[in-house]
């Protein structure tokens, strides 16, 4: 069974999805308009955060009456999506600012600036940081999803932006997520990690891949184990999960038992793959790194599910 995930960035979701309540028009018209009722701002990708920062150096997701929208948002702006209630029965909102808005002017001028999501999870408090990861995949999937995909015409927002509508052939388009199996391979005091082609130089990481249609998760683990790095699995256990809203994946953490060290690397899909004893492992978490054949290697920073999983198994033979 996997352990808690509340100490992954973008897990711990703080609010109350309330979902029952979405299709309820009226309800969502008067939470909308409500005194009370926060509205969060992603703007390309990037959530919006206070300009000012805490005394710890932590900042804020910028928080506005969604009573204002209309001071800042286009006539022509979608209403905003329902993130959900907090434990006073309080709303708060997300929508999406035009690229070209000018902070410069205008009444947010001086109130925040926009963070890249990556760096922004380094300064930002877990809570904010759920909220505002989800904010950026369902309103990333709303710009992707304009069209019906049984019809092709124009589809609507509905059940406050957790659906949309063709009124057309009146299919229901809903926002997906795709499940990637994340694996760390271990055999004794070994775990294997790779470079995927393309991937940052001087980082490696636990393979990964998406989970195809038909297949359990423990059944993706095995296949891209094998076609990867030509290593059979064994045994595999879910240890931890993670949102991830680049657009929008669940990366669901293994630890995956595999039956040799013999590797077959599939050079299409990763560079390089080693094993690691797990004192090397510990290395590779550290800021120093791991060196190898003179290269200085380091796991994933704790952004990525890969350090956790990497940590819980190093963790586990102390």
């Amino acid at each position: 069974m996997a352990q808690s995930s509340d100490f992954i960035p973008f897990t711990a979701f703080p609010l109350d999805r309330a979902s029952a309540l979405r299709r309820d028009a009226d309800r969502m018209e008067s939470l909308l308009n409500h005194p009370d009722t926060d509205l969060i701002l992603i703007q390309d990708g990037k959530p919006v955060l206070r300009q000012d920062s805490q005394a710890s150096g932590a900042r804020k997701l910028l928080r506005l009456a969604s009573t204002s929208r209309s001071a800042f948002l286009p006539k022509s702006s979608p209403e905003p999506i329902l993130m959900g209630l907090d434990d006073k029965g309080r709303a708060t909102f997300a929508t999406t600012l035009p690229t070209r808005f000018d902070w410069n002017d205008g009444p947010l001028q001086g109130l925040g600036d926009t963070e890249d999501m990556r760096v922004a999870a380094s300064v930002m408090d877990m809570a904010d940081l759920a909220i505002a990861g989800t904010a950026k995949a369902v309103l990333d999937w709303h710009s992707r999803h304009r069209f019906c995909a049984n019809c092709g015409e124009a589809t609507q927002m509905a059940e406050a932006g957790w659906k949309r509508a063709c009124p057309a052939c009146k299919t229901e388009h809903f926002p997906r997520t795709d499940p990637v199996a994340i694996m760390l391979a271990v055999k004794g005091n070994q775990c294997l990690l790779g470079r995927g082609i393309g991937f940052r130089a001087g980082f490696i990481s636990a393979l990964a891949g998406f989970i195809e249609p038909g297949e359990t998760v423990e059944e993706g683990c095995a296949r891209e184990l094998f076609e990867e790095a030509g290593v059979k699995m064994t045994g595999a256990r879910i240890v931890a999960n993670q949102p991830w809203p680049f657009p929008s994946q669940l990366m669901i953490g293994l630890i995956a038992e595999v039956e040799s060290y013999d590797l077959d690397i599939d050079t299409h899909e990763i560079s390089q793959a080693i094993w690691f004893s797990r004192d090397e492992a510990r290395q590779l978490l550290s800021e120093a790194g791991c060196t190898r054949d003179g290269v200085t290697l380091r796991a994933p920073p704790p952004l990525a599910i890969a350090h956790h999983l990497i940590r819980i198994w190093v963790d586990e033979g102390v």
